[in-house]
């Protein structure tokens, strides 16, 4: 009887931290492909390759309330790729180039967050020979208007429908590893889950630093199960990265298979569930902070985290996206670091009142963070 009582009491106490360690935050972004914009660039804005790219003959569009995926040729293997970092709207001007408004709002890049959850339907209508992918925390190009998934580092979801598994992967920064499945860092064993053809299935993942989980099932979303199917830790996680995005891959260069996407919702995980058996909370590893004052006026302090020693450039762009100051520092060591900034460009101009960005970048990572100078 005493042995009871003290599991109930060590429950209690460990219901806390259990409930901090699930905290999940408002929806960042979300769509749901039920609007008349059949090329999908004005809910959420979308981003996918096309002949521009040499990606021959794939397809993305909204279709009877889905997002529509058909692989086309990059002449070696299959593919049909699309995402985004839940930028409202993607508009071009009368030369197809992305406006000046649709960069600054990729610029900030506050759409999105590393620490996600993240949930979607996934129909593999028309499948012979691919795996799809889903892969996030992907950083931006260095012209800050999109994210390559050609080069990109990034963590993400496999599944081979017609095999039947799952995994969880982190690739790197290595050209096309995202593309390739033997140049991925697996981080755990493969799951079986018995996938059909034609049929709608809800996915969820959770990535908090380098906690990493995933549930499938069919059905309702009411339906989800309590389990995870899959789960995995990344011993050296790298929290930065704010692109999602959807992939459906062949190495038949022929391949013309085909899913349906629908129902995606991002939500943002604000704390915990690194909490380990020890009750220690694994540290940010890379963390740029919103700078202190913001507003600011005539001087403001930017402070940032660096996990290990390495080559750092803090940039300063104002709203139209040109470039105003530039800080870098060869191996600056880890630790926290401040940057003041006055206002002002290398010539010691003054700038006017309005809206800066200021990006952080050290070895193949990057935040960045809107302020505000008010004069």
């Amino acid at each position: 009887m005493r042995s009871k009582l003290w599991l109930c009491f060590f429950a209690v106490l460990l219901m806390p931290l259990l409930l901090w360690a699930q905290s999940v935050g408002d929806i960042l972004w979300q769509d749901n492909f039920n609007d008349e914009d059949s090329l999908a660039r004005y809910e959420v804005g979308w981003f996918y390759y096309d002949e521009s790219d040499n990606l021959m003959g794939a397809v993305v569009e909204q279709r009877e309330g889905a997002l529509y995926f058909k692989q086309g040729s990059f002449g070696i293997l299959a593919a049909v790729v699309a995402g985004t970092n839940g930028v409202p709207a993607l508009e071009t001007d009368e030369n197809d180039e992305l406006t000046e408004d649709t960069k600054q709002d990729l610029i900030s890049n506050d759409f999105s967050s590393p620490n996600q959850e993240g949930t979607f339907q996934v129909n593999f209508k028309n499948i012979t020979s691919s795996w799809f992918i889903v892969p996030t925390r992907m950083l931006q190009d260095d012209d800050l208007t999109d994210s390559d998934p050609r080069e990109t580092p990034s963590y993400l979801i496999f599944i081979s429908p017609l095999q039947g598994t799952v995994g969880l992967a982190k690739s790197l920064e290595e050209q096309y590893a995202m593309l390739d499945p033997t140049l991925y860092d697996w981080l755990t064993d493969f799951a079986a889950f018995p996938f059909e053809l034609d049929v709608f299935y809800w996915v969820k993942w959770y990535l908090y630093e380098g906690i990493y989980k995933v549930k499938i099932w069919s059905g309702e979303l009411s339906d989800e199960p309590d389990a995870w199917l899959i789960e995995a830790e990344d011993p050296e996680p790298r929290v930065t990265g704010m692109f999602t995005y959807f992939g459906l891959l062949s190495d038949e260069p022929t391949a013309t298979d085909e899913i349906l996407i629908d129902n995606i919702v991002l939500r943002e995980v604000k704390e915990g569930s690194a909490v380990r058996a020890t009750g220690d909370v694994s540290p940010v590893s890379f963390r740029l902070r919103q700078n202190y004052p913001n507003p600011f006026n005539p001087s403001t302090e930017i402070v940032y985290t660096l996990a290990r020693a390495g080559d750092v450039t803090l940039t300063i762009y104002n709203q139209a996206g040109r470039l105003i100051r530039e800080f870098s520092y060869a191996q600056q060591q880890a630790g926290e670091h401040v940057v003041l900034w006055n206002g002002a460009d290398a010539a010691g101009g003054a700038q006017s009142s309005g809206l800066y960005y200021a990006r952080l970048s050290c070895d193949g990572l990057a935040q960045t963070i809107k302020m505000v100078l008010l004069r």
